[in-house]
C-alpha cells in the first residue's frame, strides 16, 4: 500500500474504516494537500492497514445526520 491519508470512523472508541468511492478518494487527497505539511505521530501507531476490498464483501455503516 502507498503511503496517503485515510479516513476513519471512531464509534465507542473503536476505529473502523470508510469506504469511499473513487472521486470521494480523491477530493479527501486534494483537501489533505491543504494542511501541508501534514504532521504525522510515526511513535504512536494505531494499526495495520489491511485492503478491504480484496477477499469477501464487508458490512458496512451508513451514517446519516
Amino acid at each position: 500500500m502507498k503511503d496517503v491519508v485515510v479516513l476513519m470512523y471512531c464509534k465507542d472508541g473503536v476505529l473502523y474504516p470508510v469506504a469511499l468511492t473513487n472521486e470521494q478518494n480523491e477530493m479527501l487527497q486534494f483537501s489533505a494537500q491543504l494542511f501541508q505539511p501534514l504532521k504525522v505521530v510515526f511513535d504512536k501507531p494505531q494499526g495495520q492497514a489491511i485492503n478491504l476490498l480484496e477477499g469477501k464483501q464487508n458490512e458496512t455503516l451508513r451514517i446519516n445526520k
